[in-house]
């Protein structure tokens, strides 16, 4: 049990992450495509930083996912976590909490957009109601240009945003990782 000294140090450090949060550009993130290497599913993996894994969304197993994550995808997400709010923007839904996350080694407990499917056209109000009035950055294999022109028009000053659609057999990968960090510094 903690002394009444150490509750009054935790205290502030807890509001300061409060506020360092609240600061922080937001960051949507799809899962098949960006995370999930959803163009290697079915193919021999012969690189040896992917694995595979059978996602049982059912306790049934009347509904499996092949799930192709980078090994190097968990650490490349928990370190855009010190420069974001991590968000999940996926046609996975609360799933991507449950069951992604314990893969990637990341907090369980993510906000999540709900999306009715996998189109980014279809997730795009969920994704501008959510942000709010906070730049973000929006990362989906499938955003278009008129989900990239219906973005800017929606933008509130100073409110900015980037879109990245990764290739679907790289996803996040170093390069994206680094776009995305120099995003959010230009943002503060």
């Amino acid at each position: 049990m903690a002394t009444a000294e150490e509750q009054t140090v935790e205290a502030p450090d807890s509001a300061l992450d409060t506020a360092v949060c609240s600061r922080l550009p937001i960051l949507f993130l799809d899962v098949d495509g960006p995370l999930n290497l959803w163009g290697r599913v079915g193919r021999r993996i012969l690189n040896p930083l992917l694995r595979a894994h059978l996602v049982h969304l059912k306790p049934d197993d009347s509904f499996n996912v092949n799930v192709v994550l980078s090994r190097r995808m968990g650490s490349r997400l928990r370190d855009l976590e010190k420069y974001f709010q991590v968000r999940w923007a996926t046609s996975w839904n609360e799933w991507a909490n449950q069951h992604l996350s314990p893969l990637l080694g990341i907090s369980e407990d993510l906000p999540w957009v709900r999306c009715p499917n996998g189109d980014p056209r279809s997730k795009f109000p969920a994704v501008m109601t959510s942000a709010g009035n906070t730049s973000f950055a929006w990362v989906d294999d499938y955003l278009s240009e008129e989900v990239a022109q219906a973005t800017r028009k929606k933008l509130q000053w100073p409110q900015c945003a980037l879109l990245v659609s990764p290739h679907i057999m790289c996803g996040i990968d170093s390069e994206v990782v680094h776009l995305l960090k120099w995003f959010s510094q230009i943002q503060r």
